[in-house]
């Protein structure tokens, strides 16, 4: 008999209780871990979900209509609660920038240079952070943007590329043929034209420009086909021949509601901006009679931000 086999029978009932053990742990341990990721995960997007509620909360601060005012010199603005109907509800807030008074600049976030140097054209910002860093009086998000990583929320400093033309100091960012182009010349005399994309003699004579969405308001009239499903919107209008340029942001409102009020505040032309999750808009330090803050939205970053630069307006003694 091979002294190798004495006794190997009697062994084999405690391997089996062995291996049924050490299999019965590591199950035990993998159902351990797994719920731990998924607690992890709800955690996550119960603090994502309550912070993006308390941005929203926090800046829906229009609860009542408030009488346009001047906040900087060549500002005013404005907030307008929108009567509920199918075309939406809640806040409008608005600005209209007299693009000839003293101290008035425009700003386009330009590109990036690290951004660039990784094959990308922007890093992500929030609206907040632009306004105090860039010393703006009033800013909202500008056009839409791709951005990576794509398998988790949008965060500062993320890289990423535009889809519409910007223009920013003389700087194109690109040609998308797609692009409607508010553009501003060295006078800052707005253009917004019904057609697509801008002329290689636009570009060349804009110093600053956003590109939008289609110029659905056009001689101070909305187009009758408008959207008009409502959700958070931004938009920008302009009055050339007063040089009035309009900014804003609806906390839910339809493209043809947005438009209209941009309308009736005395744009003649006007189109949208990015929107929805994107649609910000915050006031800088020295505003007279309102909080500088992020008025509305900002928990999510963007590529490229709108801004306008402004004087101070002089305190009573």
């Amino acid at each position: 008999m091979d002294k190798s086999t004495v006794g190997f029978p009697d062994k084999l009932p405690r391997l089996r209780q062995d291996f049924n053990r050490t299999r019965s742990l590591a199950n035990g341990s993998r159902q351990s871990h797994g719920k731990w990721l998924r607690w992890l995960g709800l955690t996550a997007i119960v603090i994502v979900g309550t912070l993006a509620f308390a941005f929203m909360l926090a800046a829906s601060s229009c609860y009542q209509a408030r009488a346009a005012r001047q906040i900087f010199e060549g500002i005013v603005f404005g907030c307008d609660l929108i009567e509920p109907s199918e075309e939406g509800s809640g806040s409008l807030y608005w600005a209209r920038i007299d693009l000839s008074a003293p101290g008035i600049e425009l700003f386009v976030t330009p590109m990036d240079p690290v951004a660039l140097a990784e094959g990308w054209q922007y890093r992500l910002r929030r609206v907040g952070d632009v306004v105090h860093e860039e010393r703006l009086a009033i800013a909202i998000n500008g056009s839409l943007f791709t951005s990576t990583p794509g398998w988790r929320p949008r965060l500062p400093g993320d890289f990423a590329r535009g889809v519409e033309t910007t223009v920013a100091n003389h700087v194109v960012s690109h040609l998308w043929e797609d692009t409607y182009l508010l553009w501003f010349d060295d006078q800052l005399t707005p253009t917004l034209r019904p057609s697509k994309p801008p002329s290689r003699t636009e570009l060349m004579a804009a110093k600053w420009g956003i590109g939008g969405q289609g110029v659905h308001l056009h001689d101070g009239r909305v187009w009758s086909g408008a959207d008009r499903k409502p959700d958070s919107r931004t938009a920008v209008g302009a009055d050339q021949t007063r040089r009035f340029l309009y900014l804003a942001v609806g906390e839910n409102i339809s493209p043809r509601l947005i438009l209209h009020k941009l309308a009736d505040l005395g744009a003649q032309e006007g189109m949208l901006l990015d929107g929805g999750r994107s649609s910000s808009l915050a006031i800088g330090e020295g505003a007279k009679g309102v909080r500088a803050t992020t008025v509305y939205g900002g928990w999510r970053p963007v590529a490229t931000h709108f801004g306008v630069r402004a004087h101070l307006l002089q305190r009573n003694p």
